[in-house]
């Protein structure tokens, strides 16, 4: 989201990549430069998807057990002898990424690259930035994304999405762990507005994926502001919409530069999140400019399955973590759309309101490139209230705010879900849940996609057992599955062996597709463009319709 800094010495360097496919002679003596090598397997690795407390921390294996979710390979680390391999080519290995099944790597001389791609594991190379040798604390500034309780300032964004209903039920975010991917997070080591998390021992461990030697409280306020509006506790002057969660810190963006390496940043910051046992993760973060434009991405590429980071994103939310995203400050721009990973399929990415409730003019537009609707849901992000580094009630204005709002009150109704349905809800549900509470679920559009969420109402739905879609009084159930794109029929066991009809209409009832079944009847919907559909099953006993939502 900065603004391109791109100097001759990089446009030279550039032209170099293009025809021979690496740089021979660096620019600057002083830098060193990223690539993401990206490996063909996982063969011969040590680990076994019998034994993941070998690989995964007990917090991590437990989410995944809740919501009956496997392990697979992606959950294996990268085949260390691959590793070994790099460096001893020369290349020093700055991370490695089990989901991308790759390595970022860092190397002053690029020449060496055409030596790595021939090597057998090799699938491909990209080059993804600069990076200068010292490492210093960033400056006050971000311009990713522009930026019975007495919530004090706080009361306008929570109150608008009924945040209030689950804390007075004793839905505060306790034993929820919330993992923060940002930028940096200035003097929240000593901000009397964390006070409380510090002496409750719920502030785990801070990361830098950038450098370990970073100071993570040292760098950009942006994590700062950020982690307030979910976690702050000033009596009568601030509460947080998480206020007894706890949290990871986790730092994947360097203010001063703008390259294609923070996308991988960010993919290790997910796999940090999900390594640790993070339930909830909110990215303030977004992606689609550089200060390389070769690296740029295009809106077409904003379909959730190019970008690493994007695809990350939705590897995170099918082992069980709630992603939360800003949908991006782009909405009065040349850009004007969501970036990544905002388009990430199996996620809520986030727009911005004010507190009348009107979009906010910056708020990206959506639908994501292949038609899905984004953003997903909206909250107060124009005029938001947060705090300073010295705990003092201010304001600021960007999605990077109206995410951490969702993010926690999305963390407070996963505890709930957690004492009143375990080990049947997971992140789909739960999503699903959100998203059909919200003011405008019935008519989405591109600026506030489905609306504001109602987290009384989400919360009143799975005590009617909604959340499975299923009346069990009825002869049928019918449940549609977002991520699979599947719709499944079944019906009671004392009305089979009959036969049954379904249809499918559009909103606006068009028959768009019917069926005959016995017992049971699995639909797929992949091409089926986004948007609300009615399913009527008729069987000899009972006729119903049930809407469904295709995003």
């Amino acid at each position: 989201m900065h603004k391109p800094r791109f100097h001759i010495c990089q446009f030279l360097l550039r032209i170099l990549l293009l025809s021979v496919g690496f740089l021979s002679v660096p620019c600057l003596a002083t830098d060193s430069y990223y690539f993401f090598v990206e490996f063909t397997d996982k063969n011969n690795t040590t680990f076994s998807l019998d034994h993941p407390e070998e690989f995964l921390s007990a917090k991590a294996i437990s989410r995944r057990m809740e919501q009956g979710i496997a392990c697979d390979s992606t959950d294996l680390p990268v085949n260390s002898d691959y590793l070994a391999q790099l460096t001893n080519h020369g290349l020093k290995i700055h991370s490695s990424s089990k989901w991308m099944n790759g390595a970022t790597v860092l190397l002053q001389d690029s020449s060496l690259m055409a030596q790595i791609r021939l090597l057998p594991f090799v699938k491909a190379t990209e080059y993804t930035g600069i990076k200068t040798e010292s490492i210093s604390p960033a400056p006050g500034k971000i311009n990713k994304l522009i930026e019975e309780y007495d919530y004090g300032t706080a009361a306008t964004q929570i109150n608008r999405l009924n945040g209030a209903a689950l804390h007075n039920a004793g839905y505060t975010g306790k034993d929820i762990v919330i993992g923060v991917i940002d930028a940096g997070f200035r003097e929240a080591d000593n901000n009397i507005a964390f006070d409380s998390l510090h002496l409750q021992n719920r502030l785990l461990g801070t990361v830098s994926i950038i450098d370990s030697k970073i100071d993570v409280f040292k760098e950009d306020i942006h994590g700062a502001n950020v982690l307030s509006i979910m976690a702050a506790n000033m009596p009568q002057q601030y509460l947080g919409t998480a206020p007894h969660a706890s949290y990871w810190l986790i730092q994947t963006e360097y203010v001063p530069t703008e390259y294609k390496v923070e996308v991988d940043f960010l993919v290790r910051g997910l796999e940090y999140a999900d390594s640790v046992g993070a339930d909830v993760v909110n990215i303030s973060l977004g992606y689609f400019e550089f200060d390389d434009p070769a690296m740029n991405f295009t809106y077409n590429d904003m379909n959730g399955k190019l970008s690493r980071a994007s695809r990350a994103a939705t590897l995170a939310a099918q082992k069980g973590i709630i992603i939360c995203n800003s949908a991006g400050n782009e909405g009065n721009s040349s850009w004007k759309y969501i970036s990544s990973p905002a388009d990430a399929e199996g996620i809520l990415s986030v727009g911005a309101v004010d507190t009348s409730d009107t979009i906010a003019y910056f708020s990206s537009y959506g639908p994501s490139a292949d038609g899905r609707i984004k953003p997903d849901v909206c909250a107060v992000g124009l005029g938001t209230a947060l705090t300073n580094k010295y705990g003092n009630p201010i304001t600021g204005n960007g999605t990077s705010y109206s995410s951490p709002v969702i993010a926690g009150l999305t963390a407070c109704y996963l505890q709930y879900c957690k004492e009143n349905i375990p080990h049947t809800y997971d992140v789909e549900h739960i999503i699903t849940h959100i998203i059909r509470s919200a003011d405008r679920y019935d008519h989405p559009d591109e600026r506030y996609g489905y609306g504001i969420p109602d987290f009384q109402e989400a919360m009143n739905s799975i005590l009617t057992n909604e959340i499975h879609n299923i009346n069990e009084d009825a002869l049928h159930a019918v449940r549609y599955i977002p991520g699979s794109n599947d719709l499944k029929i079944t019906v009671n066991p004392f009305n089979t062996n009959r036969s049954c009809q379904v249809n499918i209409f559009t909103a606006n009832g068009n028959l768009r597709f019917a069926h005959k079944f016995y017992d049971s009847t699995t639909i797929h919907l992949n091409n089926y463009v986004a948007g609300i559909y009615l399913v009527q099953v008729i069987s000899e006993d009972e006729t119903s319709l049930t809407k469904i939502m295709i995003h």
